[in-house]
Formats: C-alpha cells, sequence, structure tokens
C-alpha cells in the first residue's frame, strides 16, 4: 500500500470543531497507523477572531507529536487559514501557521459563497514574499463551480488546490463531481482528508481504494505521498496544471486569449469530462 501524508487533518483537541480530547486524538491516531499514514499536519482552522491568541492555537502539539511517535507518524505543525485581505501584514504570525513553520507554503481557506475580490492580489502578495499559497478544498466554493475562469484566476497568482477526500467520495454530489473533475484533469496538487472526528471513517484511506483503479500508480503516490512531503520539506514543486490536459486552456486564459467557451456550468464541464 501507498504510505500516505495527510496535510489537511484536525487532530488537536480543543482547539476547533476537531476531537473535543486527547482520548479521541489517540483513537484517530490508531486509525491513521492501520492506513499507513506516516506523516500528518495539524491544520487548525484560524479566522480573524484567532489572531489575537495565535499562539493557542497549536497548543499540545509537543504532545500531539510524542503521542504520534509511538505510531510511526511524523507530525508537522500547519494551519486551516482564513483569507483576510490584510494578511500579508501579519507576517510575523502567519510564518509560524506555514507547513513546518517553514515560511514555504500556507493553505488558505476562502468563503465558499463568493470569491473576495482581493483574493487574486492576496495570494499574489503571498508569493512575492516566498509563500505559495495552497487553496483549501476548493471543489467547495460556489464561484469555482459556477466559472472556470476562477479557477484559472487562482492557478495564474501561483496558488496550489488541496482537494478533499471526503468530497471526492460523494460522487453524486455536486462537490464530489467538482472533486473529480479537479482530479481526473490533473489540476489536484494533492488530496487530504480534513477529517475531524474517528465518529466518520477515515475518508483519505477510501479514496485511495477508489482511485487505484481510476489512476497509475506514479499519479496516485503523487497526490498522497511525493507532494505532501515534498511541502512539508519546503521543496519546490511544479503545479499540477502545468501538465495537464487543460493547460493549453489555462494558459491561454492566463495570456487574455479564449480557446473555448469562458463560462461552463459543471453539468457542461460533466458532459465534458465523459467525452474525453
Amino acid at each position: 500500500m501507498v504510505p500516505l501524508a495527510d496535510l489537511h487533518i484536525h487532530l488537536l483537541p480543543q482547539v476547533d470543531d476537531g476531537p473535543k480530547d486527547w482520548e479521541t486524538t489517540e483513537e484517530m491516531l490508531r486509525i491513521l497507523s492501520e492506513n499507513e499514514v506516516k506523516i500528518v499536519a495539524p491544520t487548525p482552522h484560524v479566522y480573524e477572531q484567532d489572531w489575537h491568541g495565535i499562539e493557542s492555537k497549536h497548543q499540545g502539539l509537543p504532545e500531539l507529536e510524542r503521542r504520534a511517535g509511538n505510531y510511526g507518524i511524523r507530525v508537522h505543525s500547519a494551519a486551516e487559514i482564513w483569507a483576510i485581505p490584510d494578511l500579508p501584514e501579519r507576517w510575523e504570525k502567519l510564518i509560524p501557521l506555514t507547513y513546518a513553520g517553514n515560511g514555504k507554503y500556507a493553505l488558505i481557506e476562502f468563503d465558499v459563497l463568493e470569491m473576495p475580490i482581493f483574493a487574486e492580489w492576496l495570494l499574489f502578495q503571498l508569493k512575492v514574499r516566498g509563500v505559495t499559497p495552497i487553496i483549501a478544498h476548493p471543489e467547495r466554493y460556489l464561484w469555482l463551480q459556477e466559472d472556470e475562469r476562477n479557477l484559472y484566476r487562482l492557478l495564474a497568482a501561483g496558488a496550489l488546490l488541496q482537494v478533499s477526500a471526503d468530497t471526492f467520495l460523494r460522487a453524486e454530489a455536486q462537490v464530489g463531481k467538482t472533486a473529480q473533475w479537479l482530479i481526473k484533469n490533473g489540476l489536484a496538487d494533492f488530496i487530504a482528508s480534513d477529517w475531524h472526528s474517528p465518529d466518520m471513517p477515515y475518508p483519505l484511506a477510501q479514496a485511495v481504494q477508489k482511485l487505484m483503479g481510476e489512476l497509475t500508480e506514479s499519479q496516485l503516490e503523487r497526490l498522497v505521498w511525493r507532494v505532501p512531503s515534498k511541502i512539508v520539506s519546503g521543496q519546490t514543486i511544479q503545479p499540477s496544471w502545468q501538465s495537464s490536459n487543460l493547460r493549453l486552456d489555462i494558459q491561454a486564459f492566463i495570456s487574455g486569449f479564449e480557446r473555448k467557451s469562458q463560462k461552463r456550468k459543471w453539468w457542461e464541464f460533466w458532459k465534458f469530462f465523459r467525452k474525453r
């Protein structure tokens, strides 16, 4: 079985909507170990109101490292950061929230309903400061589902895409079709679980089982191990879209040209995908 690295997961107790106590975290670690997870980056939510006491978001991290070590799991610090326009101005507090605190990659979450007018500017500001933004679960955003140009804008700004395994498994829902479209067209840079509780089956392992018959071993390993491993190590990653079968469309959009209809609903995306 391919080893797994899960870079979007909620494991720290009592810091967000993840586990309520260490006993629950311990149960999650046991399940992770059974599913060959070797690397995790707990990503507590960081909303605008959390910045005054931001240090508390990583409370318990040493204890988590100790407990995870008993299962052969390495822990790296991270956070799921809500996009706000003055994020670059919070630089000193932002760096510890990047993956492994190395200032190279940061997981950014946007509003589901509407694309912020500052989105592209924010991503660009992070890039010029040396931080590559990673868009958390883009498949959930209605403004991305409704207009492919918004996806292209994120990619043009230098962002990577993290698809959540739980949404990928909801095959008949629009969010699930979106996630599948991103993966099948080679736009997803990596998959993570966004797992909050042992009351639900571990979705990353389920997604791997589903994808085994749909992707090559190399493609699958890239999504669940090679790219995540490079992120926590601070290594440079070539964005997946640059090797995607849609790269010419994306490059044309970035250059200001149109190759196809620049706005398609998801059922049209799905129809297009089925033809391919």
